[in-house]
This record gives C-alpha cells, sequence and structure tokens, in this order.
C-alpha cells in the first residue's frame, strides 16, 4: 500500500488548465479510483474535516435523532444508520461524512459556490486504493456510522458514549475478543442490531479509529447527478472528541502539505492528494457554458425553481 506523503499543490488559471492537471495525475497504482472534492476555501492542514467536528460533536447523537423527530417521512427509503446520514448530509446537517464526487466538474462548482472574494477555491483530487472502497451495506460501515447515535460522554447510562468506546477500543486494539466482550460495545451492538438483527460480536477496534470510503445508494437525484461517495470518519485514536486528522503542515517547509505519516495506511484508504487551487478568472458563469449550474448539482424542484426565478428575472 505505496502512500506519497507529500500533497501535490497546482495553481491553474482557466478551467482548460484544470483539466489537462487532472488528466497528467499519474496514480501510485492505475487500479485505484479518482476522487473530486470541492471547498471553496483553502483552509490548509484543518481542510478535510466533517463538519459534524466543528464544534458538533457533543450534539451529534441529537442532531441525528432531530433530524429524523421532525422529518421522519424523509427516511422512509433508508435502512441504516449511514443511509441516514447520508440524506442527513444531502441537506447539510452535521455528520462525520465528507462528500466526494467522481464529478470533476461537479466538484468544481462547489470550490466556487460562495467563494468569498480574495479568497481561494481549491479542489482535492484523492486517490483512493480501490482494495478498500466500501459499500453501503458493509458491516464495518454499520459500526462506523452508528456512532452518531451516542453521546460522546457518559450519559444516563454507563458506558454508553464515544468516549467509553474510545477507552476500551483503544486498551484493545490488538484484542478483538477481548473488545468484544466489554459493556460499551454492548451497547454499540443494540445499535447496529436495529439495522442487522444477525449482527455478532465481532467488531474490530480498529475500525473505530479508520476512515472509510464508502459508495452510497442512489436514494436522491442529487447524489446521482454528482456521482457522490462519502469518507465517513471514526474516532481520533488519541483523542475522542477531535476529527481524525488526515493533513498536516511541514513545518521545515513553506506551503507544503502532507498526509500525516503517523495515520498508518490500514486506517484510511488514501494514497495520493493533489490540491488544486483555482484562480479568481474562474467562476460559476463560465463554468455554466459548460452546463454545469445549481440544477445540475441540485436537481430538486425548489433549487431548481430557485434557479430559474433568478436568471430569467426582467429587472424593470
Amino acid at each position: 500500500m505505496a502512500i506519497k506523503f507529500e500533497v501535490d499543490i497546482i495553481e491553474v488559471a482557466s478551467i482548460d488548465a484544470l483539466i489537462k492537471e487532472v488528466l497528467s495525475i499519474v496514480k501510485t497504482n492505475e487500479e485505484n479510483l479518482l476522487y473530486f472534492r470541492g471547498e471553496n476555501a483553502d483552509h490548509r492542514e484543518h481542510a478535510l474535516t466533517p463538519s459534524v467536528f466543528r464544534g458538533f460533536l457533543e450534539r451529534e447523537h441529537r442532531i441525528y435523532r432531530e433530524m429524523q423527530r421532525f422529518n421522519d417521512h424523509e427516511f422512509t427509503a433508508d435502512k441504516t444508520a449511514f443511509d441516514k446520514l447520508a440524506r442527513m448530509q444531502h441537506y447539510q446537517a452535521p455528520t462525520r461524512m465528507l462528500d466526494m464526487s467522481e464529478d470533476v466538474l461537479s466538484a468544481l462548482y462547489f470550490a466556487l459556490d460562495n467563494r468569498k472574494d480574495g479568497a481561494t477555491g481549491v479542489l482535492y483530487v484523492l486517490e483512493i486504493d480501490h482494495e478498500m472502497v466500501k459499500y453501503y451495506d458493509s458491516d464495518a460501515v454499520s459500526v462506523m456510522a452508528n456512532l452518531a447515535k451516542s453521546p460522546l460522554v457518559d450519559g444516563a447510562t454507563t458506558d454508553k458514549s464515544k468516549t467509553a468506546l474510545h477507552r476500551d477500543a483503544a486498551h484493545f486494539l490488538h484484542d478483538r475478543d477481548g473488545f468484544n466482550k466489554k459493556t460499551s460495545v454492548h451497547f454499540l451492538l443494540h445499535d447496529i442490531c436495529e439495522e442487522k438483527t444477525y449482527f455478532r460480536a465481532l467488531i474490530d477496534p480498529a475500525h473505530l479509529f479508520s476512515v472509510l470510503c464508502v459508495k452510497p445508494k442512489y436514494t436522491n437525484a442529487r447524489l446521482l447527478g454528482q456521482k457522490g461517495a462519502f469518507l465517513l470518519f471514526g474516532m481520533n485514536l488519541t483523542d475522542a472528541a477531535k476529527s481524525i486528522k488526515l493533513l498536516v503542515n511541514d513545518t521545515s517547509l513553506t506551503n507544503v502539505l502532507r498526509l500525516d505519516a503517523s495515520l498508518a495506511s490500514d486506517f484510511h484508504p488514501i494514497r495520493k492528494l493533489t490540491k488544486i487551487c483555482i484562480g479568481s478568472a474562474i467562476d460559476q458563469k463560465s463554468l455554466s457554458r459548460l452546463g454545469v449550474t445549481k440544477p445540475y448539482v441540485y436537481p430538486e424542484m425548489d433549487k431548481v425553481a430557485d434557479y430559474l426565478t433568478k436568471i430569467h428575472c426582467i429587472k424593470k
């Protein structure tokens, strides 16, 4: 599992140049997959951080339930915690997932959307190990997604918390049998068995500290249109209250980012990362000439109606 730790940083001034750079990327393994993620500002080492770790982790379990409480009809087709998280992400609720796309132009749209004047939009190209890609029905995905149901710290029920799971998983990191005997795991199993009644106490504690690449079901038009996929984050091995950190600054060099070498390759699927900084001459108007407009990315009726209202408005 060869990893290129240094992040390639490229600046482009046109969409043509962007496409050429993407086509010229040499993968560490030709069978690996390329996914794209756009961010409308340069967050450097804080990029690739799921929204729930930006001040919402203590309330994650409440957000998960409140979203379904108010919109239960929206979740009728969702059978698993992962399916529900994917839908919540769709509606921009804080989750432990990051959106990615197989479509570079969809990702570019997000790098430009609501970009502030003077800000640098960024397109990340992630080479994903093809052998580590999971599907929506994976047992490891069920384990990770169901973390969303547990509070961060012990509540009324002893050991039903992410902190308790973190403590036990770290202690029994290389002892799966010992880990699965802990009370904290029994509470997690209870949540998992809501979606998989046959699930057995065979949880690998290492999965709780991993980042997974997951291919979802295309249960809505947006996921289908964007050819979406997700990075699903577990817990930081050293601190249950923090996100797994994928990027670090190289303090010995200026403007150099690296994939965190302390995170073992078995714990995440990224084998190479390219960061493309988007020049100010590239804007959504340019992208719309290629047919990538708001309805392309957000095909829901209310989004299309809003777009059409704006572009067809005749100012008097």
